[in-house]
């Protein structure tokens, strides 16, 4: 497949999930809050920051995986990749489709949100194995915010995904001394 026939097809799922799903105020209201709390990871943030204030010794570990991954995803994501790779959203080069927000003035590949939600998950699964599924399920569905949203491509969502799975494997595997 080459690329031009991927980058036809992520167009096509895109524009399918981008109507998929009814247009309601319940909808846009529920896809707009989760794409809010996954801006910089503020979602994950605030978790590390509940953790610590509930129980700062046994928490510190999970809460430093969580900055340290977030702040790596600012900078890997935000400053270098989407920069690098330059991919226009889809409100730029598609017509007729769903957009819920004003224009957003960054690139689209890969996506933060998807980057930072699903590093986080991982993080979090890590630490605490028992809602492993909450973790991921919030990850996936601040994910399909940006697409229902019409800010990201599924491809973008995707690649951010496994980036962030990488970064949150990484991240898990840095040494942290407590105290």
């Amino acid at each position: 497949m080459s690329f031009d026939s991927l980058i036809q097809l992520d167009q096509t799922l895109f524009i399918f999930l981008n109507a998929a799903l009814p247009r309601n105020i319940f909808f846009n209201y529920f896809f707009i809050f989760l794409t809010s709390i996954g801006y910089l990871g503020m979602i994950w943030i605030g978790i590390a920051v509940y953790l610590i204030v509930k129980n700062p010794k046994q928490h510190m570990h999970t809460t430093l995986k969580l900055i340290t991954a977030n702040i790596l995803i600012v900078g890997i994501v935000e400053l270098i990749l989407k920069n690098t790779v330059k991919r226009l959203r889809p409100e730029f080069t598609l017509y007729n489709i769903n957009v819920l927000f004003d224009p957003v003035s960054t690139f689209s590949f890969p996506s933060g949100h998807a980057t930072a939600a699903f590093a986080s998950a991982y993080i979090l699964s890590k630490s605490f194995p028992k809602q492993k599924m909450i973790w991921y399920i919030l990850a996936v569905l601040i994910s399909f915010s940006r697409i229902y949203l019409g800010k990201h491509y599924p491809g973008d969502v995707i690649g951010g995904a496994v980036l962030g799975s990488v970064i949150g494997w990484g991240v898990m595997k840095i040494k942290i001394k407590n105290g």
